[in-house]
């Protein structure tokens, strides 16, 4: 059976794939939002380059967004902006954007693997996936690998991942919650423009401005907040304040 690695871009999932010694049948899948950190592609490249696996790398596009991919392509055409309970966004530049992806290459049968650890046991018991003829499996959690696990493998290595964790995945994805978000904007006030963009566009042409990420604040409003602040916050330490089950 054919075997597909979700490689997410972080250390977790490249320390999968390589134990997943991957041969060119597989598929190392990477489903790109467009929103990662700049270091986060780094990385990649810079996996491929010392591990010599090729990592397939699919990003969403739609008819009505020309010349724009990913979370920009989704947010400029869609008339709503995905929140906590409306995750729109991984349904469609994850979930769908792999499908179709993977369907013409090898069908919908297939093994999946995830890599989710030992000591994130709710994302594996509340993992759901519904397509038949496709079996997930989480070698990391099977062998009971730890966060302080990946980090140590990573220290024998000549490169690795050169973030902290909260900024993996979307860089102000609103799965982190409020806190951690003006805690990156104090940092990184750059990578608030984007998501600001997203809110000014949704809002065109309503009457009720509410299109939003937050129900009760802005991108816009996190930012003043965040430039008040007087000191820097340590980013190694912080966790985001959802579970983020961004996988394909």
């Amino acid at each position: 059976m054919k075997r597909v690695i979700n490689f997410s871009g972080g250390k977790t999932s490249a320390l999968m794939t390589i134990l997943l010694k991957p041969t060119d049948d597989d598929i190392v899948l990477f489903t790109d939002t467009g929103r990662e950190h700049p270091l986060t592609y780094k990385f990649i490249d810079d996996f491929e380059k010392n591990e010599g696996i090729k990592v397939h790398r699919v990003g969403y596009e739609h008819k009505r967004s020309p010349g724009l991919t990913g979370f920009d392509a989704m947010t400029n055409w869609k008339t709503h902006l995905p929140n906590r309970m409306k995750r729109l966004c991984t349904t469609e530049l994850k979930i769908n954007v792999a499908r179709r992806y993977l369907r013409p290459l090898i069908g919908m049968k297939f093994e999946q693997f995830i890599g989710f650890r030992f000591d994130e046991p709710n994302r594996v018991k509340n993992y759901k996936h519904t397509y038949k003829g496709v079996y997930t499996k989480f070698i990391l959690f099977d062998q009971k690998v730890t966060k302080e696990m990946v980090n140590q493998f990573w220290l024998t290595k000549p490169y690795t991942l050169e973030i902290p964790s909260i900024l993996g995945n979307c860089d102000l994805c609103f799965l982190k919650g409020k806190d951690n978000i003006i805690k990156i904007m104090a940092m990184y006030p750059e990578l608030a423009d984007k998501w600001i963009e997203d809110e000014r566009r949704a809002n065109v042409g309503r009457k009720k401005k509410d299109g939003t990420f937050f129900p009760d604040v802005s991108y816009e409003g996190l930012l003043k907040i965040a430039k008040s602040q007087t000191s820097l916050f340590d980013l190694d330490k912080a966790l985001p304040a959802y579970n983020c089950s961004c996988t394909n």
